[in-house]
């Protein structure tokens, strides 16, 4: 780690920070973002975006009445779009990041959170070209997005300040939410287990080409969501169902893991471009026990 990573250890939560998470109108996002709430010290303006306006504005209301929380330290923007919309995401960058002066924060974080399953009702084999919209269109949510929010990240708060602020280094963390479907493959999760090792790699890349930024994939592990009920009832591959609804039995809340990702970036031990599986943190529930 140099000089200036080093500086900044251990003060995760302590900085006048700009965050941006994706995907924040319900399950895991709504919960990282309302940790963040909680457990940033000082000044925090959080960028909320997802496709859905209203759940967003529920998150809003949630983070309000949560104990500790401040309008005078905590300002929220929300950013209602689809990440997945090509037409709509140059729009969507500059509103998330319109305004934004990057001598007010020393550090600014990026939770790439949004994703999609994608069509998981077929096998590749029940594809065919009336579908390239629809893969286009969750490959675009999962990849594209988040390396253009990352690019956009970096280039909005530089490492380098200028000559008045070059006494408050600014701390930069990207964070994705990754799966073991990036992994290893699950029958008919074919865009999903896509997506997301290319996203792994993705932000494997960023951790090699920027050494004085902090980028950590979190897999949450099994979390009580819309979307794990979803795959639960709906994959084609009848061996899959059944093995979600196993781990559906052992489920957490998304407050929980967004709870034991904070203390991860917050004990900052991780090797920066690394998976950390929750797993690995608290322990693995039978279910998921490691052959």
């Amino acid at each position: 780690m140099d000089k200036m990573a080093e500086s900044m250890n251990n003060t995760f939560f302590e900085a006048p920070c700009f965050a941006l998470v994706t995907g924040a109108s319900r399950g895991i996002g709504r919960a990282i973002a309302i940790e963040f709430a909680k457990r940033f010290e000082k000044e925090l303006h959080l960028v909320l975006t997802s496709r859905t306006e209203t759940g967003l504005q529920e998150t809003v209301s949630l983070i309000t009445r949560s104990d500790g929380y401040s309008s005078e330290r905590i300002t929220i923007k929300l950013v209602p779009g689809d990440l997945g919309n090509e037409a709509e995401l140059p729009s969507i960058l500059d509103q998330l990041f319109d305004g934004i002066d990057h001598n007010n924060y020393q550090h600014a974080v990026l939770v790439n959170n949004a994703a999609s399953t994608g069509d998981i009702t077929k096998f590749v084999r029940d594809y065919s070209a009336a579908d390239v919209s629809s893969i286009h269109q969750n490959l675009f949510l999962s990849v594209t997005a988040p390396l253009l929010l990352s690019s956009k990240l970096l280039a909005s708060f530089p490492s380098h300040r200028s000559s008045d602020y070059a006494d408050r280094p600014v701390r930069r963390t990207i964070v994705q939410i990754t799966s073991p479907a990036g992994r290893r493959p699950i029958a008919s999760w074919s865009q999903y287990c896509t997506g997301k090792a290319a996203r792994n790699m993705l932000h494997k890349v960023i951790a090699a080409e920027e050494p004085n930024v902090r980028v950590l994939s979190y897999s949450p592990g099994a979390v009580d969501t819309a979307m794990l009920n979803d795959v639960a009832d709906h994959s084609a591959s009848p061996a899959t169902s059944q093995i979600m609804a196993q781990y559906l039995a052992v489920a957490m809340t998304p407050a929980k893991t967004a709870y034991v990702l904070c203390n991860v970036l917050d004990q900052d031990e991780y090797e920066s471009g690394a998976i950390v599986n929750i797993y690995d943190v608290i322990g693995y529930p039978e279910i998921t026990k490691k052959k």
